[in-house]
């Protein structure tokens, strides 16, 4: 895939920045983009924290995405959009979509039976941060200004302050087979912790990964492969685990599943390439400051999630330290935009 697929896959850039001026969309348009970005994304944590209390995380993943990626086919192919790929653009689609769907979205749901939704977007808010991080290991890849290196250290500076108050206390968690809530120990939440940041860790080399292959391959063609693969796979690991014995089929499971496969998967994505496309990639890349709010919202109104002051204080220097990198990264990017538009002229 050549460009950004889903969050925190943040794109260098899809047009220019007059490629699209003739086609003007309207506020309202764009607003409903931007609803559907922010909203349907943001409110997945909250979906996967409810499918993961009747399925096992490689369920939950394989069952959402194996319901999008046929439905993303349709659409494709309703657009005339070419869906075959070569062998070669076949097994990168694959390893990027292992790394993004299975190896962060598997990781994203066990870690959410243990550390709240809301909680659990937070600790994957600083995504970009690896990202960057990785970045600047690589050959050719983007280096960091003195914003930048000041938004990765305030960043988990901040990722610190918010998680001591969970490491630090017990905290109340429901989960299928109990009615009421019980304790968590500390040392269950450290875990929940670890494994969010293995995830976003996955998201983040699956993101770098995504645009170093630059295949030339359509944005929805590459995430259909992506979430097929991704599906099997996932299904895969359930089937072996025995997961399908155990999975209670509820109506809020069915629905979360659905929901996620249907307006997280589909319809925020498009909504976001379509931004892509009529904004420049700054404004796009605010999902990555709301997301998390919306899901802390969303938890705190549907599960009784609840932050504690020092958490609060946590979330607003992570969320200040993307945008300081965000920021950092536009500055490069503007600063050599007329010799990429030369590039790929």
């Amino acid at each position: 895939m050549k460009r950004g697929t889903f969050p925190y896959d943040i794109p260098k850039r899809m047009t220019s920045p007059n490629e699209n001026a003739d086609k003007h969309p309207g506020r309202l348009a764009l607003g409903i983009a931007f609803f559907c970005v922010y909203v349907f994304w943001g409110s997945t944590y909250l979906g996967m924290h409810y499918a993961g209390l009747y399925f096992s995380p490689p369920m939950v993943s394989g069952l959402r995405f194996l319901l999008a990626a046929p439905t993303m086919f349709l659409i494709c192919w309703w657009r005339g959009v070419r869906l075959r790929v070569s062998w070669a653009e076949f097994l990168r689609l694959s390893l990027v979509g292992v790394l993004l769907l299975t190896g962060n979205n598997v990781l994203l749901v066990w870690g959410e039976r243990t550390v709240d939704s809301g909680m659990a977007a937070l600790v994957m808010a600083v995504v970009p941060l690896f990202v960057a991080l990785i970045e600047i290991f690589l050959p050719g890849g983007e280096r960091l200004n003195r914003l930048g290196w000041l938004g990765i250290l305030l960043g988990f500076a901040g990722l610190l302050v918010l998680l001591s108050p969970s490491l630090r206390t017990m905290s109340p968690h429901s989960p299928p087979q109990v009615g009421a809530p019980y304790l968590i120990p500390s040392s269950g939440k450290v875990l929940g912790f670890a494994i969010l940041m293995i995830a976003g860790i996955s998201w983040a080399v699956g993101s770098v990964a995504s645009r170093r292959f630059a295949l030339k391959v359509d944005p929805f063609v590459a995430s259909a492969w992506q979430m097929l693969v991704a599906g099997v796979v996932d299904l895969s690991i359930a089937t072996g685990a025995g997961a399908w014995e155990t999975a209670q089929w509820t109506r809020p499971a069915v629905i979360a599943i659905v929901y996620m496969a249907i307006f997280g998967s589909l319809v925020a994505f498009s909504a976001y390439i379509y931004l892509l496309h009529h904004v420049p990639v700054a404004k796009a890349a605010t999902y990555a400051y709301v997301n998390p709010v919306v899901a802390v919202l969303l938890g705190a109104v549907f599960v009784g999630e609840r932050l504690v002051p020092m958490e609060y204080a946590g979330m607003g220097i992570v969320l200040l330290a993307v945008a300081l990198v965000t920021a950092s990264k536009t500055k490069t990017v503007a600063t050599g935009r007329d010799e990429e538009l030369a590039v790929e002229s």
